[in-house]
């Protein structure tokens, strides 16, 4: 598809408007809306190629369905378009007409204002397309498809809702000139204009009190309520009677224009008599409450009303909603509430707080241990218990350093009493040991001895799963590759045991050759092999190519003489610190180099020029396993030959009917001679009659 070489203007028609506008590229599409038609180019290709095929913009797997992929054949005679929701529903709609024909591809996305670029730099991923294979003329997306549709033609219904806005592009593959019909009949809204979506609340209220109305539109910068004519997103009004109002908001569209909303909220004026509107008043509180904490009291409103709280006579507050009332002392205490309407009608209500006692809770007494040792601490005196620090009550731990723990309890109430304990450590001397060697080859015998000569009922773990009992004469030899912990456990003359692990006092080592050779194969044209070094353990290095001369560099690049038409085996030699070695060798093969040539073009007119598209292999392959097939637009398998001195003559099936002119894939597989790769070319060539 040749993309840039072409100024096109497209003409775009919709019931609103008969404009002459530029749609072929995605930063200039046009919004789109009901029963619109619109005329397409048969070569428009646009200024800017917005994507290609096999991409993240356009995937070569559709993604709502089994149909074949987006826009295969890539971005031809464009048309783009935008889609507004205006209404919440299923967005279904259809290109084209039954009994028609043209190839219509078409691709959409989610529409923002960076769309266009997002799909330029393949980041925008598609929610519909449709690949038109059968060239019906008639394409879009309904469940299940519309009267004479076809379900391979048509993709699954959309669920959108309202301000939503999708970019359609629709790709006259064909070159159809003609004037396009595009009908929606989803049960979504459609607008030929970007949409806001937007709310509105209702409220409430008895005479003379006030509502609060309150638009939610995201991304509005402009409100006008009717009536009123105010210009906030909030209004605070006192109707005399039930009022319906309006609020039209306007924000910026992403295209650069403006998008519009409307919605509506009612206040209801209830009548004076109303059972809502006298004064009655209950209170309330959410007790029981645990001594120390905080309570809140409550009353139901009045119209327009004022409050007073007392206990004892003594006012506590006077407003509706009393929070965080300090729960001093434990006993049973009524609060009064005296609450005013706005005419003068007075009602009052009591309510009794409960304050419950807290529980005596005891965590014991504080505890001596051997450090490492475990030890269990328990609380009494509640119900439930939870420590700090991560313990568990009634559960073993071993404490790390002398600590204090504190208890929480909590009794049927749940009302919490807390107490603490400390947990002291008696430390044993920490040993130490040292290693006849540290470092060394496998198999490696090491011998241990304990520098602390109080110690007492030693135990050695050596880390190979082979352990010793005694303080003196520990040994052990090691048959494995690695670091290895030594672990000694001992007693000191408190009866305290100590247990310490000394990570990695032991290792052994291998050096371990690895390497690859690249290329791996010698020929004619490349003699040249960069060998890359993946040995482990190793610090120096001894190569020998096999050809008599030989390398200590880590890395070595080596040019081998192909005079002699033969391979080479290249070897490695590896060394480790310790003087561990190992050896491991590579062929390095020669291969004859490939020569092949395959036309572009012929032409099969019965003439005597240019009959038979014949691929011409000379050399570095094998005529055994050589393959050519030969493919339709349409994937379709119309050639096939097992034999590279066989070519084709343009004709398919079994009676010797001949292609029509145009376009054919053809892919070739072979093997070379000397490796069981598979090899695949592939490529176009153009029947000319």
């Amino acid at each position: 598809m040749l993309k840039g070489f072409i100024f096109i203007f497209l003409f775009f028609f919709s019931y609103l408007s008969f404009a002459q506008v530029t749609a072929a590229d995605c930063i200039n599409a046009v919004n789109i809306c009901q029963n619109a038609t619109f005329s397409i180019d048969p070569n428009g290709p646009g200024f800017v190629a917005d994507f290609q095929s096999g991409s993240v913009s356009n995937p070569s797997t559709n993604p709502a369905s089994s149909n074949s992929g987006c826009l295969l054949s890539g971005e031809l005679n464009p048309t783009w378009m935008i889609i507004n929701v205006a209404g919440t529903g299923t967005l279904e709609f259809s290109l084209g007409q039954d009994n028609s024909i043209g190839c219509y591809d078409w691709i959409m996305w989610p529409y923002s204002a960076t769309a266009c670029t997002q799909i330029f730099n393949n980041q925008l991923s598609p929610i519909r397309c449709n690949w038109n294979g059968l060239c019906e003329g008639f394409t879009g997306i309904s469940t299940p498809p519309p009267a004479g549709g076809e379900q391979n033609n048509f993709e699954p219904e959309l669920n959108v809702i309202v301000g939503q806005q999708y970019l359609l592009c629709l790709s006259n593959y064909s070159s159809q000139t003609t004037n396009l019909p595009l009908n929606f009949f989803g049960t979504a809204n459609i607008s030929c204009n970007p949409v806001l979506p937007i709310t509105v609340n209702s409220s409430t209220i008895c005479p003379g009190q006030s509502a609060t109305l309150t638009a939610n539109a995201p991304g509005a910068t402009a409100f006008s309520w009717s009536p009123g004519g105010q210009t906030t997103s909030s209004i605070t009004i006192s109707p005399n009677s039930t009022t319906a109002y309006t609020c039209t908001a306007t924000g910026p569209g992403v295209n650069g224009g403006t998008t519009t909303g409307v919605a509506s909220g009612t206040v209801t004026v209830l009548s004076a008599n109303s059972a809502q509107c006298a004064c009655t008043t209950t209170a309330s509180n959410n007790g029981p409450i645990c001594e120390g904490g905080n309570f809140n009291l409550t009353t139901t409103a009045v119209p327009v009303g004022s409050y007073s709280w007392t206990l004892n006579g003594a006012q506590v507050g006077n407003t509706q909603t009393l929070n965080s009332m300090p729960a001093s002392s434990a006993g049973t205490y009524t609060f009064n509430v005296t609450a005013t309407d706005g005419v003068g009608n007075v009602c009052t209500s009591s309510t009794l707080v409960t304050i419950l006692p807290l529980p005596v809770v005891s965590a014991g007494p504080d505890v001596s241990i051997c450090n490492g040792n475990s030890v269990i601490l328990s609380g009494s005196g509640a119900l439930t218990y939870q420590w700090n620090n991560g313990i568990q009550n009634g559960i073993s731990f071993i404490p790390v350093q002398n600590q204090s723990y504190t208890v929480t309890g909590t009794d049927q109430n749940n009302c919490i009493g807390s107490d603490q304990v400390t947990v002291n450590l008696l430390y044993a001397q920490i040993p130490s040991i040292t290693a006849s060697s540290i470092l060394g080859c496998v198999p490696m015998s090491v011998s241990f001895t304990n520098s602390n000569p109080s110690s007492t009922d030693c135990s050695w773990t050596f880390g190979n799963g082979n352990s010793f009992q005694g303080c003196v004469g520990a040994s052990t030899t090691y048959n494995q590759l690695g670091c290895f912990d030594v672990t000694l456990q001992s007693t000191d003359s408190q009866g305290c045991d100590t247990i310490v692990t000394f990570n990695d006092i032991v290792c052994t080592e291998e050096s371990i050759a690895s390497f690859y050779p690249s290329p791996g194969i010698i020929g004619a044209s490349n003699s040249t092999v960069s060998f890359f070094n993946t040995s482990e353990g190793a610090v120096s290095y001894q190569w020998f190519f096999g050809d008599g001369e030989s390398s200590i560099t880590p890395e070595p690049v080596h040019t081998y003489s192909t005079s002699l038409q033969t391979g080479y085996i290249a070897t490695l030699v590896t060394t480790s610190q310790a003087g561990c070695t190992d050896t491991i060798s590579s062929p390095i093969q020669y291969e004859e180099q490939i020569i092949f040539y395959v036309p572009n073009c012929f032409t099969p007119d019965a003439d005597e020029h240019n009959q038979i598209f014949q691929p011409i292999f000379n050399s570095g392959f094998s005529a055994e396993q050589w393959k050519m097939s030969i493919y339709n637009r349409w994937g379709e398998l119309i050639f096939e030959s097992v034999d590279h001195n066989r070519g084709w003559d343009g004709s398919f099936g079994g009676e010797g009917g001949v292609v029509q002119g145009g376009i054919y894939s053809w892919v070739i597989r072979y093997k070379p001679p000397n490796n069981d790769e598979k090899v695949v070319v592939s490529g176009f060539v153009n029947v000319l009659r």
